[in-house]
């Protein structure tokens, strides 16, 4: 994703430098008409492409639509991304690379298996609930990838699922927790905490900490801890946020 839409861009730049100084670039030619420049235009594309993808689909969403959503020519998008695939791989994989990173961090800040299992929840929980379209991008387009783009996004997928399992298994051997099936228990609080993308409202009645919280309760609650573990833990990985 990243390493793809750099090295279009990289690979753009040595094209527009050789043409020498007497070439006279027109306004808006290379998508920069409104003042932007690298790596904004870029990011415009994104959040053009990630609205259009949740509003329209990704079948529906055309380039040309995703470049004047961006503000820029429709010609000057393949400057950044050679096809509306690579957009979406940019999206997804971003969208997984910041979402494992939070969760990675908030468990270190834990010493114990119960209490990184419900940091790592807690960090799902509220990116989801602050990155309401790319989820549901990220999830729901899977569908759209070529065969190649999508068993990449499944192993990292994969590979995030673990994260969650591993604890559960490490908390069924210190005894905090209990599950007959640590990968499935794992799929179950994700495909849960994962759901506040769809329905959760910040005009609503909870706050995105306090749904959260009760995320903690239930997916802590599902893997057998005590309701004292479930109270500390949520005193503690709040606290550490």
């Amino acid at each position: 994703m990243v390493d793809a839409a750099a090295r279009s861009s990289a690979s753009s730049a040595p094209s527009a430098r050789s043409a020498g100084p007497a070439r006279r670039t027109r306004a808006g030619e290379d998508g920069r008409s409104s003042g932007r420049r690298g790596a904004e235009t870029r990011e415009a594309i994104d959040r053009a492409a990630v609205k259009l993808f949740a509003k329209l689909g990704y079948h529906a969403a055309s380039m040309r639509e995703i470049a004047a959503a961006a503000g820029i020519q429709p010609a000057a998008i393949y400057h950044w991304y050679p096809s509306k695939e690579a957009i979406l791989v940019r999206l997804q994989d971003d969208f997984m690379e910041q979402l494992t990173a939070k969760v990675l961090a908030a468990m270190d800040r834990q010493d114990r298996p119960a209490l990184r299992l419900a940091a790592a929840v807690r960090e799902h929980v509220v990116f989801h609930g602050l990155h309401r379209r790319e989820a549901f991008v990220t999830d729901s387009e899977i569908r759209a990838l070529t065969a190649g783009p999508r068993r990449a996004l499944i192993a990292k997928r994969d590979a995030y699922e673990e994260i969650f399992a591993a604890e559960i298994r490490a908390g069924a051997e210190d005894g905090s927790l209990h599950s007959t099936d640590p990968a499935v228990a794992a799929y179950a609080i994700l495909l849960q905490c994962t759901g506040v993308a769809l329905w959760f409202d910040p005009r609503g009645n909870l706050s995105l900490d306090e749904v959260a919280d009760l995320h903690i309760e239930i997916s802590l609650g599902s893997v057998g801890a005590s309701r004292r573990l479930i109270a500390t833990a949520i005193d503690r990985v709040r606290g550490a946020g």
